[in-house]
Formats: C-alpha cells, sequence, structure tokens
C-alpha cells in the first residue's frame, strides 16, 4: 500500500479542501442565523399548539442583540440583514468570533398578560457537509440547554418548563387555574 504518511498528507489536503473560507464562509454564517432562528419560531408555533387547552401563545421576539457588540436590532429589518451580511464577513475573514446572540420568548396567558424568557443563542460555525447543529440554546430561567435542530423536543420541553415556572411564580396562568 504506499508509505502511511502518505495517507495522512491525502487526509489533510483532503480535510483542509473541505473547510470554508470567504465569501463561502460569510454566506454559511448568515444562514446559520437565520436559519436558526427561524426554526426557534417554528418551535414556539408548535409549542402555542401544543398548549391550546391551556391558552398560551409563545413567539420569539423581533429583537435580538449581538453579543459582541452590544447591538439590538429588529430581525425582520433591513438593518438587521445589513448588518447579518457585515458580521458574517468579518467573522470570516478572522477565521472566529463572537457567535452568541441574545433573544427573548413572548409567552401570553388568557389574560394577555406577557412575560419575556431569555435566551441565549451560541451559533455552530457551519461547515461545508451543511448537517449538524445550527446552534446551541439555553434557557436562562432554567439553565436547560438544548442543541437545534437536532434537540428539538428538548427545546420544546425547555420552553414548557420555564412557563410551569412563570406559573408557579404566579406570573402567567393557564385558563385551568381560573377558578
Amino acid at each position: 500500500m504506499g508509505d502511511p504518511d502518505d495517507l495522512f498528507d491525502i487526509y489533510r489536503k483532503d480535510h483542509a479542501a473541505a473547510v470554508l473560507s470567504g465569501p463561502a464562509l460569510a454566506t454559511a454564517l448568515s444562514d446559520t442565523v437565520r436559519r436558526s432562528l427561524g426554526l426557534i419560531e417554528e418551535l414556539c408555533a408548535d409549542v402555542t399548539r401544543a398548549l391550546a387547552q391551556a391558552r398560551y401563545t409563545t413567539r420569539l421576539a423581533q429583537p435580538v442583540t449581538d453579543r459582541s457588540s452590544y447591538v439590538r436590532m429588529d430581525r425582520q429589518s433591513e438593518s438587521f440583514r445589513d448588518y447579518l451580511r457585515s458580521w458574517s464577513q468579518q467573522r470570516a475573514e478572522k477565521g472566529s468570533g463572537g457567535m452568541h446572540w441574545e433573544a427573548q420568548i413572548l409567552v401570553t396567558d388568557h389574560r394577555r398578560t406577557t412575560k419575556e424568557i431569555g435566551i441565549g443563542i451560541a451559533f455552530e460555525w457551519p461547515g461545508t457537509e451543511g448537517e449538524g447543529n445550527l446552534a446551541f440554546v439555553e434557557f436562562w430561567p432554567t439553565g436547560a440547554g438544548v442543541s437545534l435542530p437536532s434537540d428539538a423536543r428538548g427545546f420544546q420541553r425547555a420552553l414548557v418548563a420555564c412557563i410551569i415556572k412563570l406559573e408557579q411564580a404566579g406570573e402567567l396562568a393557564s385558563v385551568k387555574d381560573r377558578g
């Protein structure tokens, strides 16, 4: 079979070719953020459907905050898209950088009382294979952390645990809690 060092050299060359860089990395970083936030929105909608009898609604708030610069903006705005493009390009050029963001999930009960559940989102560095996790989400009220998309059910369970904690504190009430 040839010299074993040649196999290591081939592996290194193949692995180096698979690493994203430049514009491809910037696009992948930006896509990771958008896909992760979109998935969080979908999971909140699923929780709302599951809690329909208790008459809770959950949704991801529009503002998000970049922890590296503490810039807060509406994630649906054109300025967010511009910021995300710039943010992604800077990280692609450096090959690293802050990938941590903050957001809130808004929970509204049947009385129209709304409470925020803070989350921290650490976006994963993208690879070329397109597989794997996009982000790690930590729920601040409970400290629960989940990887998305692989632990989508864990995300939903953690969100419900936060809602239960708010109920226990008397800040929210489900319909069945009414007297």
